[in-house]
């Protein structure tokens, strides 16, 4: 049963990394980039008319960027992927993975307001740089780090596979190795926590960059981090909508499982599952930096 489970729950993973893989990107990336280039317009009008005092102007930055943020998320990006994966493989709650979604986001945009507060006020960094800084740097060190997540999802299956079977090796000296049968598979510990939201905040959008560092120049940074925030809670309702969809998978392979001494076991296989996913998605967006 339990390998039945494993080789049934592989061929889903792959045939939705198949079906990821053959969507037509280019002409999606296309729309997104239209979409946001007007959008990047309306927030720079909008900027203006902050510098200019026009009293709904910041009201106008402040949707058009929560807009931007839920069209940027639509994109093939690393949140979605390993919220998604994190969702599939854990017991966490649909409340515990909201609340993990918006701090990710907001700890995503805390990334972008520190980066321009700091290196755009201090050494005079302008959007180019800052953009270069979050494309060559931090975007591959992000897919590295949920690369590395996506591993120790796998690595926390296979043993909780081998507990379901009773095939683990007892403690010997009074500590543990790893993770408990429990850890593995909640997935809930504060570590666990902290791990994917430092993952999903090492790289700041691009878009919330553009934002602060001409509300940098108009000497309206406040207002320009107060848009960041918005388009942080836009990228949070997509990637709310992703792992609300992890979730609804986890709880259909559940119903399918029983109880019994199958849940055990699929719920390391789902480690496993949502592990490779994330680890060869993440690899998949880190290939063209190597290149």
């Amino acid at each position: 049963m339990p390998m039945r489970l494993i080789l049934t729950l592989l061929a889903l993973g792959a045939g939705a990394a198949l079906a990821w893989a053959m969507l037509p990107w280019t002409e999606i990336r296309h729309w997104i980039t239209t979409e946001q280039r007007a959008f990047q317009d309306v927030m720079a009008r909008a900027l203006h008319g902050i510098r200019a005092g026009e009293p709904l102007a910041l009201w106008t930055l402040c949707l058009s960027t929560a807009a931007y943020g839920f069209v940027h998320a639509m994109g093939p990006g690393h949140g979605k992927i390993l919220l998604g994966g994190a969702a599939l493989a854990s017991r966490a709650s649909l409340l515990r993975l909201a609340v993990l979604t918006l701090l990710s986001s907001l700890a995503q945009a805390g990334t972008a307001i520190l980066l321009v507060g700091g290196l755009a006020f201090a050494f005079r960094l302008g959007s180019d740089g800052l953009e270069t800084l979050a494309e060559r740097w931090l975007a591959p060190a992000s897919y590295l780090a949920i690369a590395a997540i996506g591993g120790v999802l796998v690595w926390r299956g296979l043993r909780g596979l081998a507990v379901a079977r009773g095939t683990a090796p007892d403690p010997c000296c009074g500590h543990a190795h790893g993770p408990s049968a429990q850890e593995a598979a909640t997935l809930a510990s504060t570590r666990d926590a902290l791990a994917l939201i430092a993952s999903i905040a090492i790289r700041p959008c691009t878009g919330a960059l553009f934002v602060l560092v001409i509300a940098a120049r108009f000497d309206a940074f406040w207002a320009g981090a107060l848009s960041v925030v918005t388009m942080g809670l836009g990228t949070a309702a997509f990637n709310l909508a992703v792992a609300g969809s992890g979730v609804a998978a986890r709880r259909l392979a559940r119903l399918g499982a029983g109880g019994g001494r199958a849940v055990p076991a699929l719920s390391a296989s789902l480690h496993i599952t949502g592990g490779l996913l994330i680890a060869a998605l993440s690899l998949a967006l880190l290939l063209p930096y190597l290149s």
